[in-house]
């Protein structure tokens, strides 16, 4: 069986399929905005592109990215993988793709995100991938991959 997934461009056509996908009740407190919010904010506030998250023909999360706000660097936000399809590695396989996209697609050489310090799962898949933590904020912590060092 594969278990394989892939980045599905968000559109017109398929944003309902991902819309209320979720997290489970209790990561609600470290990763408090929904599907439909992040679509609201990529189209208005950060111009993040985003994409379904896809195991054959099942949508199981959603993962975004884009220029950060020097317009060199990228960056990768969110990352949300549905409660039901957690514990699988399609968070790690959807991260390794959108590092991928972001290189070959906008040529970056650094690639910034942050999570909430809560958010102890998250922290570790970044820090497998190689993203240091560059701050240490109140509440979230600040990581950067650099390309260049992999």
């Amino acid at each position: 069986m594969n278990d394989s997934i892939i980045l599905v461009p968000l559109d017109n056509t398929n944003w309902y399929k991902i819309y209320d996908l979720t997290v489970s009740e209790e990561q609600k407190s470290f990763f408090p905005v929904s599907n439909i919010e992040w679509i609201g904010i990529s189209r208005y506030e950060e111009k993040t592109e985003l994409f379904a998250i896809m195991k054959a023909d099942i949508y199981v999360g959603l993962i975004g990215g884009g220029f950060d706000e020097d317009g060199v660097t990228g960056y990768i936000n969110p990352l949300m993988i549905d409660y039901r399809y957690q514990n699988n590695g399609y968070g790690k396989q959807a991260m390794q793709l959108m590092i991928k996209y972001l290189q070959e697609n906008l040529h970056v050489t650094k690639i910034n995100l942050g999570h909430r310090k809560a958010n102890i799962i998250a922290g570790q898949l970044y820090k497998s991938l190689g993203f240091g933590i560059i701050k240490d904020g109140e509440k979230e912590y600040y990581r950067q991959l650099d390309l260049n060092k992999i």
